[in-house]
């Protein structure tokens, strides 16, 4: 059996692996000034039930009208989202960077953009903490089914199962809340499938295969984990993530071949982990408009169904049997609610422009 080889026969190839979430937070003294324009847009946006525009650096983001988590003013923009707060007994920052640019421009990239968005607010430098860093490999070639759980040995008490009938889903091996260390294998591409996700075959490249399953191994450490590792800064974080992987997937989780033996623990590891626990790491950027792209195809790919239906719908209602007919009495339709509204359809596609470029 090869180093990549699978104990099934096949071979497991690595497509992708590194850094899939990177959550900071940050100390740092805001002026009354700041808190006095964010609660005025915070206000404005509760009146109008709608996000309105808040420039930072003459970049626009955007003041919802409800709270991030126990922070009172949550910023939004396609980079990620920001919480902010006058309480002394929390970071002053809660950054999340959404997936899409974190995977578009890279892990450090990420965290340039936000430290210079903090330091831009805080008119001076802030103390940035790393609160929570997931790591992953994606892989094809590997076959788990719901028995498989046997094979694994880990440290914590709670695991999961998770199917969809007899289908096996994935795996979930401790919990987040406990902040430390918790792990999750699941089916990554019927994640992309049912959420739209279609940017991530750019991150896979040229070995993907789209006949075959994505299995990902993803290992999430919270801030009481990354304690124990010795990581405070966010660049320790990055700089440390392979050490990190490493000592997870040899102490903490791994996917051992039965024997004999009684204590599982002594069962030789499986080919397929050895290949896991070797993961790369690099997290190449794959550009930030091209995952974007990915998105964007990913939406109309599952909105075009339910367009279809709606169309054949009412395509059997007003008696047209074509689709330039039908779309003929639609506009018709979409005029005579115009009226009724008072809200144009350019608006509505202007509001959902605006929206998506929050998002």
């Amino acid at each position: 059996m090869t180093a990549n080889e699978c104990s099934s026969g096949g071979q497991l190839t690595e497509l992708a692996s590194g850094v899939d979430a990177l959550y900071l937070s940050g100390r740092a003294d805001l002026s009354p000034a700041l808190f006095a324009a964010l609660e005025e847009r915070r206000t404005a946006a509760e009146v109008a039930e709608d996000p309105v525009p808040f420039e930072v650096g003459g970049v626009e983001w955007s003041v919802e009208p409800r709270s991030f988590g126990r922070y009172r003013y949550r910023l939004t923009h396609p980079h990620g989202l920001v919480g902010i707060t006058t309480s002394e007994y929390l970071p002053t920052f809660r950054v999340q960077p959404r997936a899409e640019f974190l995977h578009g421009v890279g892990p450090l990239s990420v965290l340039r953009h936000f430290e210079g968005f903090g330091e831009y607010l805080a008119g001076g430098p802030v103390q940035w903490t790393l609160s929570r860093l997931d790591l992953f490999c994606d892989v094809q070639g590997w076959q788990l089914e719901g028995d498989d759980r046997r094979r694994f040995v880990c440290r914590a008490q709670r695991r999961d199962l998770h199917e969809e009938g007899e289908a096996f889903t994935g795996f979930e091996f401790g919990r987040r809340t406990t902040k430390t260390v918790c792990a999750r294998i699941y089916d990554k591409t019927l994640q992309v499938k049912t959420k739209g996700l279609d940017w991530w075959p750019d991150v896979w490249g040229s070995s993907f295969d789209r006949a075959k399953p994505v299995l990902r191994v993803e290992v999430e450490i919270g801030r009481q984990g990354l304690v124990e590792y010795g990581i405070n800064l966010p660049t320790d974080g990055l700089e440390r993530a392979p050490g990190v992987w490493a000592s997870v997937t040899s102490d903490w989780l791994s996917y051992r071949v039965p024997t004999r033996d009684d204590t599982r623990s002594r069962w030789p590891v499986a080919a397929e982990w050895a290949t896991i626990q070797r993961a790369a790491l690099r997290g190449e950027a794959v550009g930030f408009d091209r995952v974007r792209a990915g998105r964007r195809r990913g939406e109309l790919r599952k909105l075009t169904p339910a367009l279809i239906g709606y169309l054949a719908r009412a395509a059997s209602l007003v008696g047209t049997d074509d689709l330039p007919s039908t779309l003929g009495a639609v506009r018709h339709l979409v005029h005579r609610d115009e009226a009724r509204r008072g809200l144009m359809f350019e608006d509505r596609v202007a509001n959902l422009v605006a929206e998506d470029a929050r998002r």
